[in-house]
């Protein structure tokens, strides 16, 4: 019995290791996701894992960065979406340049690392020792080529190890000030998001036009069945602009508001079910659409993304004719709601804050007309390919 008792005591004793253990183990996974996520315009490329250092720049305090960047550095390799500089090699290049082998580096700096090594990129980063044994980690990912930060990530670590920031005697006299001076400030402001390169919204006018036909086909009693098909039409549009964006993968969308006008050319046509055909007049069909649609929108992720998608959207329609008649004996002239659907597909370039695209897409306007008769509804069907274009800025 007392063997048992002792057994489950140490257990019981063991087991805050084991969750600071797991605690820990989060954390470094959460800080290397969070990088390797932000980084994706470098995935394949080399980068170099800097050992990081205090914010308040204390000396001697070598240990803590380099356990951190150690274990950071583990986990990256096995998410396999880098190549890493080994240390050895990154510390011998330091030591040649005569750079510091800590989280304190300058534009120059990552401009001459990126260079010598190769490296797209670099994480380096600063430490705040917190209490009940915590360390703060504020990391940054940094295109050596612009030294611009591209990513950042912000993560609290258990202390597990021994050395540095509790064998510091000098410390406590040396981060009164520093902490009143705004240490935890620094990290708020590097803390928001940084987008990645093919992640953005978009504001656009856009204009257009192209070839279309009409199909109507007659609900009218005697005319039961009737219809009349590819009916040549003229037109313009869609004018209008669209609102959208892309996340950090290929799916994205867009909003459009647009006008676009269809007009039945003068032609000899047939109705399926007579066998002469007519003659009719130009106007025969004279429609404004006012379309509210949305896509969504599959693109590559390259520097000109080529675009596919699919749209849906309603219309509402004014509809005239030169020819047709309500039952007041009365040129028809009314209103009715569509059905919007189309296929887009397109090339979009991105310059600085500027946008530009050009597409080809598919669509289909199906509305209908009633003559001002509660008994009838004649369906009315647009369908064609347009050009369409736009320019726009990047939000």
């Amino acid at each position: 019995m007392k063997n048992t008792f002792k057994i489950l005591l140490a257990g019981f004793m063991f087991l805050p290791v084991l969750f600071s253990g797991a605690y820990a183990e989060d954390k470094y996974d959460q800080l290397a996701k969070e990088i390797t996520s932000a980084g994706e315009a470098v995935h394949g490329k080399k980068i170099a894992i800097i050992p990081f250092s205090y914010a308040d720049g204390r000396a001697g305090a070598t240990k803590d960065g380099s356990v951190i960047s150690e274990r950071l550095t583990i986990k990256m390799i096995n998410m396999h979406k880098f190549e890493i500089i080994e240390r050895s090699v990154l510390d011998k290049v330091m030591s040649e340049l005569k750079l510091q082998s800590s989280g304190m580096i300058d534009a120059s700096s990552a401009q001459q690392l990126g260079k010598v090594l190769g490296v797209e990129a670099i994480v380096t980063g600063t430490l705040v020792e917190m209490q009940a044994g915590e360390i703060e980690v504020n990391a940054r990912l940094i295109k050596t080529e612009t030294a611009q930060a591209i990513g950042a990530s912000q993560v609290s670590v258990k202390k597990d190890w021994m050395g540095d920031a509790a064998t510091v005697p000098q410390q406590p006299a040396y981060q009164q000030p520093v902490y009143q001076q705004a240490a935890y400030q620094q990290p708020v402001q590097a803390a928001p998001r940084v987008r990645g390169e093919y992640e953005y919204g978009f504001f656009e006018f856009v204009a257009g036009g192209g070839s279309q036909t009409t199909d109507i086909k007659w609900d009218v009693a005697r005319w039961a069945g009737v219809e009349q098909t590819a009916l040549v039409t003229s037109g313009a549009g869609p004018l209008g602009f669209r609102v959208g964006g892309f996340g950090k993968g290929a799916f994205g969308g867009a909003f459009e508001f647009s006008i676009s006008k269809h007009y039945v050319e003068a032609q000899r046509a047939v109705l399926n079910n007579v066998l002469l055909p007519l003659n009719l007049p130009a106007g025969y069909i004279d429609a404004t659409s006012i379309g509210i649609s949305g896509d969504l929108l599959l693109r590559t992720m390259t520097k000109a993304q080529f675009y596919l998608g699919i749209g849906l959207g309603m219309s509402i329609n004014n509809i005239k004719s030169s020819a047709i008649r309500d039952i007041r004996n009365v040129l028809l002239n009314e209103t009715a709601i569509g059905f919007m659907f189309r296929v887009p597909v397109g090339i979009r370039f991105n310059m600085d804050n500027t946008t530009f695209f050009l597409e080809g897409r598919m669509e289909m306007n199906s509305t209908s007309f009633t003559r001002g008769s509660a008994s009838e509804t004649n369906s009315l069907t647009f369908v064609g390919a347009r050009g369409v274009f736009g320019v726009g800025t990047k939000f």
